[in-house]
């Protein structure tokens, strides 16, 4: 590691930009967090719109990492839904859910059953979907609402501060 000397005017060395990111929480750590919570097999991705752009900003797992690949490809997808019209989308087995064809498919590729996804809004105008994914039907329910809007509120002030 290249080291570099401190400055003067600032003890902790850091440019004032990288002091004030550092104070945003990293978003892999935030979800791996969050779905260290939640009951095994639950998965946590975070997709962000700006503007036009939609992208996976982050996820708990590579394979979480997958599933947000999986709506981001998909024409229609759960959480192209919450971005665009629906704060929320539960299903609660995607065997039986007759939308989303394509999406669907790949979703039970990875070996997934159920998701939920939430819109997230922050102050500044750019949108998540903080998407919960779980490997068996019917685990997703309102029992995970308290977890859920702590992590909307950091993902809320993440959103804020990454612009």
């Amino acid at each position: 590691m290249l080291e570099t000397s401190p400055s003067v005017a600032d003890p902790s060395g850091m440019p004032p930009i990288e002091r004030q990111t550092a104070a945003v929480r990293d978003p892999h750590m935030v979800l791996r967090e969050l779905a260290s919570g939640f009951p095994a097999g639950v998965l946590v991705g975070l997709t962000v719109r700006s503007g036009a752009e939609i992208e996976v900003m982050a996820w708990s797992s590579p394979r979480a990492k997958l599933a947000e690949e999986a709506q981001l490809i998909s024409e229609t997808a759960p959480n192209r839904l919450a971005l665009h019209e629906e704060s929320a989308v539960t299903v609660a087995d995607l065997d039986t859910e007759t939308r989303w064809s394509e999406c669907r498919a790949q979703l039970r590729l990875l070996g997934l059953r159920s998701l939920h996804c939430r819109r997230v809004a922050g102050a500044k105008g750019r949108i998540a979907v903080l998407d919960l994914y779980a490997d068996r039907s019917n685990v997703l329910g309102a029992d995970l609402d308290v977890a859920v809007e702590a992590a909307c509120h950091q993902i809320a002030a993440m959103l804020d501060g990454g612009e």
